[in-house]
């Protein structure tokens, strides 16, 4: 069986990610319309603080997407099936744990941030039924990694587009019929409840030699998924606490009016790290299987060249964000939210290094070699808390950003690229190689940009969507010429590209 195209996967991961984009570009100020500040912080508040509830997987999603893939492969459908169930019987667990720990701390969580009490009970329910739709999402996180771990990705990403038009048209709705902050939590408890309908069903057709069974459920497979997921789960502490615990930080120290300020930037930096990650998240099981196969050589060849196409996303987008992130906070949400700007500025740029290299992690994942980065990246984490902490009262929202860019810079610029080139028995120059031309390349044009401002003076602003977009669409042409120029692997991509959408009748990848 002919595994599916990288390249359409990740096309169809992009579009998922462009729609969310959009549909966040203008769902987010609506929301802030209706709900003010006030109630537009609270609701980031409180999804972050439901976003912890990711680390109750214990990493185990990525540890179901290595294994059955090995185990599709080796046509070894008992081991597939004692897999699948046992993570499906622990997410079930998961999931009620979840709900649980919604219900008994949401009053302790009001009381901790000294929530007016006017907001006291909407800010209750809105933590039960976000809690209640996040424990759905567990058993559906173990059907979409089957899924995946057969490449069909597309198949997910449709069912995504779909459920989240269904999300925002009842968003849209129940605001204009005046049902406010815990009304819109109901829409994300609905997609939860199509999300697992679908997912059930796709699983079933895609990967027809899955059974439900309560006899496959195997202790000894638990712990194989639990060791693997564990450093899993030690990294996505990681992940979490960078996205946030700066929400927490700042509403506790500084106030829940800033934590709207610093979301809207942190909404920004999500939609910069999706689509970076979910065009290289495909990698991951290639990986696997290209390691599986023993073909060395193609494995490394194919990270190499994902570093390229990584790099090139990740400058391109933090060129877009320095061009053009004044303009479009303020166009888009205000001047109210005129404090987000500084923090996207300084976010972006340490993210664009973290984002060059994720098919490094990819590669970490397939081999089995994340343990020695889950501890870095704990390090990471710890070190994000103490310097947001210190820095928050005198710095604001400012301060907290510097925790995230400090420990950050000093993990992506020294420990991973030495770890991963080590891992996969390349040259560190060789490692570094492939990232270099879209740094260089993105770093003199926003140089050239500040230069720019400070000759005359003046600020690079646009007051209109159409503006942003006619020049972005051209530095964005003169990035993409200037690494063709420069990269060959980029030109060669590129080159394949043009060429199937001219020629689509020959297209054979």
């Amino acid at each position: 069986m002919s595994k599916p195209s990288l390249m359409i996967n990740a096309i169809s991961n992009w579009i998922a990610i462009f729609i969310q984009i959009i549909i966040g570009f203008f769902l987010t100020p609506f929301i802030i319309k209706y709900l003010d500040q006030t109630g537009y912080g609270v609701w980031i508040l409180v999804s972050s603080f439901v976003g912890y509830y990711g680390l109750l997987n214990l990493g185990v999603a990525s540890a179901i997407t290595r294994y059955i893939a090995r185990f599709t492969a080796q046509n070894n459908i008992e081991e597939l099936n004692r897999t699948a169930n046992t993570a499906l019987f622990m997410f079930c667990g998961t999931g009620l744990t979840a709900i649980l720990i919604s219900f008994v701390a949401a009053d302790w969580l009001a009381q901790f941030f000294q929530v007016n009490p006017g907001d006291y009970n909407e800010f209750k329910k809105v933590i039960w039924i976000l809690g209640v739709a996040t424990g759905l999402t567990f058993p559906v996180s173990v059907f979409t990694a089957i899924i995946t771990a057969r490449e069909r990705y597309v198949s997910v990403n449709c069912v995504n587009i779909i459920v989240t038009l269904i999300r925002t048209g009842l968003v849209i709705a129940i605001l204009l019929a005046g049902y406010g902050l815990v009304g819109i939590a109901y829409p994300t408890l609905a997609s939860a409840i199509i999300s697992l309908v679908i997912f059930y069903y796709l699983t079933r057709k895609i990967v027809p030699e899955f059974k439900i069974q309560l006899s496959s459920v195997s202790r000894a497979t638990l712990k194989m998924l639990v060791v693997y997921g564990g450093f899993t789960t030690i990294i996505a502490v990681a992940d979490i606490f960078r996205m946030k615990i700066d929400s927490i930080v700042i509403g506790k120290m500084i106030g829940i009016i800033d934590v709207g300020q610093y979301g809207i930037a942190a909404l920004l930096i999500q939609y910069m790290l999706k689509l970076v990650a979910s065009g290289m998240s495909v990698l991951a099981p290639r990986f696997a299987s290209l390691d599986g196969a023993d073909k060395h050589k193609e494995l490394k060849e194919t990270f190499i060249t994902a570093l390229s196409v990584s790099s090139f996303l990740a400058f391109g987008v933090v060129l877009m964000m320095q061009f053009f992130g004044e303009s479009f906070i303020l166009i888009w949400v205000g001047k109210d939210f005129s404090a987000a700007i500084p923090v996207l500025l300084l976010l972006s740029i340490s993210y664009a290094f973290a984002l060059s290299q994720t098919p490094g992690i990819g590669l970490m994942y397939a081999l089995n070699k994340h343990r020695y980065y889950a501890i870095a990246n704990l390090i990471e984490a710890v070190a994000n808390i103490v310097i947001s902490i210190i820095l928050a009262p005198k710095y604001g929202i400012i301060g907290v950003a510097l925790g995230t860019v400090i420990p950050m810079a000093i993990m992506k610029l020294f420990v991973q690229p030495i770890y991963v080139s080590r891992i996969i028995s390349i040259r560190l120059r060789d490692y570094v190689k492939p990232i270099m031309p879209s740094f260089i390349i993105a770093f003199i044009m926003v140089f050239l940009l500040f230069m720019f401002k400070g000759y005359f003076n003046q600020s690079f602003e646009f007051t209109t969507y159409f503006g942003i977009a006619f020049c972005a669409i051209l530095i964005g042409l003169i990035y993409i010429i200037l690494n063709c120029i420069v990269s060959k692997p980029l030109k060669k991509i590129v080159i394949s590209i043009v060429g199937r959408i001219f020629k689509p009748n020959n297209a054979s990848m």
